[in-house]
């Protein structure tokens, strides 16, 4: 009997990595057997799919994700013969995994617990000798800065780094001002950068991101919401982007594949200088 596929309660990483063991392991690979087991979840395992590659990706040194990923690698290669293998490695290697590091209790970390009248207080008092843990969160928060997240993701995050990271025991009063730190810098930094701008510089392309960050701030300059701005190619990249055309044009792709513009109609000068693109603000 399956533990997580529908359990909606379950991490999302749980449910892939459960999905994929199911189909090897008991299906063989079958996706119509599967379907057929399964129909409702057909389409959200490519969901579960995505979300297991944004935490691997956004934990690389954490225990935990290692040792999902590891076990992710033993099912590709045919390394587990069972299921009753792949749960024990699951819960001795993952969900029950214990270290030096892990001895904060989760019960003090429920959203009852959130408070805020003396975090930033603790922050300087309790932790000076350990900024360590507080660039952790710090740095943590900033990854979730508009990326659609829930609030439970926000707290399952928060407490896997906590029992992954802190190394000596800490009282709950500071916990919870570490909790409170977390939550405000995730929505201090929504205010400060807007999700366009947080869109375009997660490119991993980072010539790209430079290039096309400056041409949504002349957009931002230029137009408002749903206004248009008609610029020939040479316009767009001498004077107004200041780069080549081929970087231009990677530029504005990058903003209409982000739904930030579109293209709103070509048109051609009377003196034949070169077709011109209206370009409307949409983002």
């Amino acid at each position: 009997m399956v533990k997580y596929i529908d359990n909606v309660n379950a991490r999302a990483h749980l449910r892939f990595m459960e999905w994929q063991a199911v189909l090897r392991l008991t299906y063989h690979r079958d996706y119509t057997d599967m379907a057929q087991a399964f129909p409702e979840y057909m389409e959200v395992c490519d969901q579960w799919h995505e979300q297991y590659k944004t935490y691997i990706k956004r934990n690389p040194k954490r225990l935990r994700a290692v040792a999902l990923n590891s076990i992710y690698l033993s099912l590709l290669n045919n390394k587990i013969e069972n299921l009753e293998e792949f749960y024990l490695r699951l819960s001795t290697e993952v969900t029950n995994l214990r270290t030096s590091k892990s001895r904060v209790k989760k019960a003090v970390l429920d959203e009852e617990n959130y408070v805020t009248e003396f975090s930033f207080d603790t922050k300087i008092v309790g932790f000076q000798n350990n900024n360590r843990i507080v660039n952790l969160v710090l740095k943590e928060a900033v990854e979730f800065v508009h990326t659609g997240y829930t609030k439970s993701e926000l707290n399952s995050a928060f407490n896997d780094l906590v029992l992954e990271y802190v190394e000596a025991l800490i009282n709950k009063k500071e916990l919870v001002a570490l909790r409170d730190l977390f939550l405000k810098k995730v929505y201090a930094m929504e205010k400060s950068i807007t999700r366009a701008e947080a869109l375009i510089l997660r490119t991993p392309d980072k010539k790209l991101a430079k290039d096309a960050y400056h041409l949504y701030g002349l957009f931002k300059l230029r137009c408002e919401v749903g206004d248009a701005w008609t610029l020939s190619q040479t316009e767009l990249a001498r004077e107004k982007l200041g780069v080549g055309k081929p970087a231009a044009l990677k530029a504005v792709d990058l903003l209409i594949k982000l739904k930030l513009i579109e293209i709103f109609e070509q048109v051609t000068f009377v003196n034949a200088e070169a077709q011109a693109t209206v370009y409307k603000r949409i983002g």
